[in-house]
């Protein structure tokens, strides 16, 4: 008696449910057990397979990497889209970035610890790298848009305010994730907004978007 085939699955939807499955296993054992077998196990898959839709764990890192950028990509844009004053777009995509972190406090460890070991892991390195480059890039993003939306210009280097910001909001995670305060994480994103709608000066033709 021979076993059922197993049904094919295409690569989109299992390179989705294997980051979904490396998610849960960094979640429950910490970004440092993260392997392909336990991925497979996790999924309940063949290993083989996590290796046809990923070519390497260094791979598969950057999928899930990829797939946080997605949300907050999204977060961000709506922010924007949605209105109203340089204050209030900036407050709306700040604290909005904060709700997230603390919907779902296991994601936001899971990417602080691949962050973190990119720093040591020659293979993750790069991973790391490109992602912290690419959500620079989204606020930056941001900060043109709002800049534009409003006819102003920031005061100072956009690249620097840009890069303050990000240092901000994940700083202000780890304090969060190690001590649980909700109403002063928000309020800190708070300020950091009204803070940085005060740097936009009105009138001028706003900076350039970049790419």
């Amino acid at each position: 008696m021979t076993g059922a085939r197993r049904p094919h699955v295409p690569v989109g939807q299992r390179r989705a449910q294997l980051v979904a499955a490396a998610v849960r296993v960094m979640q429950r054992e910490g970004a440092w057990a993260l392997t392909t077998r336990a991925v497979a196990r996790e999924a309940g898959v063949p290993l083989g397979a996590v290796h046809y839709a990923f070519g390497s764990k260094t791979e598969l890192v950057r999928a899930v990497f990829e797939a946080d950028r997605e949300r907050s990509t999204a977060l961000l844009r709506h922010a924007v889209e949605a209105g109203g004053s340089a204050e209030e777009v900036l407050t709306r995509a700040l604290v909005g970035y904060v709700d997230t972190v603390v919907a779902d406090p296991g994601a936001e460890i899971v990417l602080q610890e691949l962050t973190l070991l990119g720093g040591r892991d020659e293979d993750l390195r790069a991973a790391a790298r490109e992602s912290t480059e690419q959500y620079r890039g989204d606020v930056l993003d941001l900060l043109q848009r709002v800049a534009a939306a409003h006819g102003g210009t920031w005061s100072g280097d956009v690249e620097v305010l840009a890069e303050s910001v990000l240092g901000l909001l994940f700083g202000l995670s780890v304090n969060w994730l190690c001590t649980g305060d909700d109403g002063l994480f928000r309020r800190c994103a708070a300020a950091a907004a009204r803070d940085l709608a005060a740097r936009l000066t009105p009138g001028g033709p706003g900076p350039q978007r970049t790419g």
